[in-house]
């Protein structure tokens, strides 16, 4: 009864809301007030971490445990040395990252705490397209407040564009493929090969043409390993590279879509990719995920991963967690 009523409360509220401003549609006093329930597991079971240098919030974390760890998105992390966390109203100077999933973009961090409220995960469902569902919107020092959005799609890997590369420039002659320029930071380059090295052939199958390479490239994922059978003047070698993504290596092409939704300042560089995700049409932005994703009677639906547009994030679901968290402890030890 108490969801139907919070229902309605909303509905009536976005309504009103389709005449305001941008951030009085997303935080009215009206909508946070219907979801006001849900705002509590908000406060408790997730974690706002700030830039020690600007004082200002850059990413949201999701509580794991009772004494303090806490995953969050690596890849924006990354970006700030110094921080601080706050879980509720209080504040945690001392932060530390144990370590990182780049598969997930997961990122594990342990603060000095007791008693926290942590997430119930592992709990696998699924909800149905239109399923109301809160994630985290702006916050102040001591207060969360709620953003709603729908379910709107059906759980799903996504894929990275493009696919995956060696990082080499080719040309097709002297029966086989000719390394031209090998791209800095590439797994090309980690294994060392040269350009006017020629390829001839790839896990024991040969190589003349660069179909040959899109033919074994297709089923491929990233952080694969393939075996190239390489000439270099007169020494033939047994090269093994790590293969990239295509769109990590040499960057994303901005779609118009992007353009309209503010581009690299308002999304997540790192939205692909995902074993597999939950999408909501919530409006968030980089700066917004990491968090917990909860309905509107407070189950847990999983963690934001990414901002992916002006209205669509990406979550990985409540089942995967635990599997991505007790990995990150174990290379932690």
């Amino acid at each position: 009864m108490k969801s139907i009523f919070v229902l309605l409360v909303l509905a009536a509220s976005l309504a009103v809301a389709n005449t305001l401003p941008s951030e009085k549609r997303k935080n009215g006093p009206l909508i946070q007030e219907a979801l006001s329930p849900v705002q509590i597991a908000l406060q408790e079971s997730s974690a706002a971490f700030y830039n020690n240098e600007t004082s200002s919030p850059f990413l949201y974390g999701t509580v794991v445990s009772q004494d303090g760890l806490i995953l969050t998105k690596a890849s924006e992390l990354e970006q700030v040395k110094d921080f601080h966390v706050r879980v509720g109203t209080k504040k945690y100077r001392d932060p530390k990252v144990l370590g990182s999933d780049e598969v997930w973009d997961v990122a594990l961090v342990r603060i000095e705490a007791e008693g926290l409220t942590p997430v119930k995960m592992g709990e696998t469902a699924e909800f149905p397209h239109g399923t109301w569902v809160v994630s985290n919107g702006s916050t102040e020092r001591r207060f969360r407040r709620p953003r709603p959005g729908i379910i709107s799609a059906n759980k799903r890997e996504v894929p990275v564009p493009g696919g995956v590369v060696l990082g080499v420039e080719l040309k097709e002659e002297q029966g086989g493929l000719v390394i031209g320029k090998v791209t800095e930071n590439s797994g090309a380059e980690k294994a060392g090969l040269k350009p006017g090295d020629l390829i001839v052939g790839i896990d024991e199958n040969p190589v003349k043409k660069r179909a040959d390479l899109i033919k074994k490239f297709k089923d491929e994922k990233e952080g694969n390993l393939v075996r190239l059978k390489v000439k270099r003047e007169e020494e033939e070698l047994s090269i093994e590279v790590e293969l990239m993504s295509r769109e990590k290596l040499y960057g994303r092409q901005m779609t118009r879509n992007d353009q309209l939704s503010g581009g690299d300042l308002q999304q997540s560089d790192r939205r692909t990719g995902f074993p597999m995700i939950i999408q909501h049409e919530t409006m968030l932005t980089r700066y917004e995920v990491g968090g917990p994703v909860f309905t509107l009677d407070q189950q847990f639906v999983g963690m934001n991963i990414a901002a992916v547009n002006r209205v669509e994030a990406f979550a990985i679901p409540s089942e995967e967690l635990p599997d991505i968290l007790a990995e990150l402890k174990k290379s932690a030890q």
